[in-house]
């Protein structure tokens, strides 16, 4: 049955070849392609595209048609239809304080920090999400609201190597975004990030004193951290990776109030980061990446997703799990909120995958919900991500 189409499926995959000859695939690759394509809108698996399976295919087709100089990939999972965990918005409605500046009297500084809770009274677990080289609190809005939604305290710290702290005239010593998140002014930010993750963790109690409506809405016993790129740097040295220096000398900034991690493109082995740092690494980890999940740094346009796979590979089993995005840049698909040169296509499928996975994970290990652990532990991401995707765990 599964090798049967009908000759409306057939029509709608001639016009998809005709669609992708252009894009410099070969031909064995394109005929691959058509097949992923197929199995990817046969929504209930049975080897043939109902009439609604061949709208949303159609709808596809038309908009590559549509925007031929355009990178964007249509979405084709269906909001709600997919199968997947937490795949829609939740029950409850976000709340913003858009920007505060939090006192480090230790250090002699302040952190901003965007904070984003649930309207609706209670007590939620808290995530502080970490931006990547250059980036700022305003950043990963398309996840942090999806967060919210499905019940959790986000805090979004803004790090010292934000481009929002250079003047215009500091702005101007760099030609291009790689040549800033190779610079000092990133690099050696590498320590002050964690340190400052821990002073938002050390100053729950009087954030909740300062903004009254934070009152009782904090589980302090439930925390998560997420990161993204360099931000998934600072969640892995906060969760307990060793960094090796010259002569031997290993630093851990491990902090054991993270209960459970995220790091989206985490960096692979270099520099300080041997392979052996990821084994120290202990609380619950969700690592995710993908095929063309480079770096912007010059002379590193070689590692990409296999390199940053590196880091799950290195880590002890337990609890452990790695999103695998088919095709994915390092922005995937937008879930950083902004695009620069060599972020990648908009790619609404992409986001989905992740929120759904984030909410999974996270709902498995800051709220013990049964139902997620056993869909992280599933063939779900298998059965339904319509060939977009793959979970390992171990």
């Amino acid at each position: 049955m599964r090798n049967r189409i009908c000759w409306r499926t057939l029509f709608l995959l001639i016009v998809s070849l005709l669609t992708l000859s252009n894009t410099g695939y070969s031909q064995g690759e394109r005929f691959e392609k058509l097949k992923k394509l197929r199995d990817r809108f046969d929504a209930d698996g049975d080897g043939r595209l109902s009439s609604e399976e061949r709208a949303n295919l159609q709808k596809f087709l038309q908009g590559l048609r549509q925007k031929p100089q355009s990178e964007d990939i249509p979405a084709s999972l269906i909001l709600g239809k997919t199968g997947l965990y937490g795949d829609v918005p939740g029950r409850f409605t976000p709340k913003v304080i858009e920007s505060h500046e939090l006192p480090d009297e230790r250090r002699g500084k302040v952190i901003p920090l965007r904070i984003t809770f649930p309207a609706e009274t209670g007590s939620y677990p808290l995530i502080v999400h970490c931006h990547g080289a250059g980036g700022s609190k305003e950043n990963g809005e398309p996840l942090v609201t999806h967060w919210v939604s499905h019940g959790y305290v986000v805090i979004q710290p803004t790090f010292g190597d934000s481009i929002s702290n250079l003047t215009p005239q500091e702005r101007l010593q760099f030609e291009s975004i790689g040549d800033f998140v190779s610079s000092a002014k990133v690099t050696l930010e590498w320590k002050n990030r964690p340190d400052d993750v821990k002073a938002v963790l050390d100053s729950l109690t009087l954030l909740e004193k300062t903004f009254p409506e934070l009152e009782g809405r904090i589980d302090t016993t439930k925390i998560g951290v997420s990161g993204h790129s360099y931000g998934a740097h600072t969640t892995m040295l906060l969760s307990g990776m060793t960094m090796i220096l010259p002569a031997n000398q290993t630093i851990s900034l491990k902090d054991d109030r993270v209960c459970a991690a995220v790091m989206i493109s985490p960096q692979g082995p270099g520099n300080a980061i041997q392979a052996k740092s990821y084994s120290t690494i202990s609380p619950p980890t969700l690592i995710i990446t993908g095929d063309n999940d480079g770096t912007p740094q010059p002379g590193k346009s070689d590692l990409k997703g296999e390199w940053r796979k590196q880091a799950y590979d290195g880590l002890k089993p337990g609890d452990k799990y790695l999103l695998w995005i088919n095709d994915a840049y390092h922005n995937f698909g937008g879930i950083s909120g902004s695009s620069w040169s060599g972020a990648g296509p908009s790619a609404p499928d992409q986001v989905l995958l992740i929120n759904s996975t984030v909410i999974a994970f996270f709902d498995a290990y800051l709220k013990k919900i049964p139902e997620a652990q056993e869909y992280l532990k599933s063939d779900a991401m298998k059965k339904h991500a319509h060939g977009l995707a793959r979970m390992n765990m171990k």
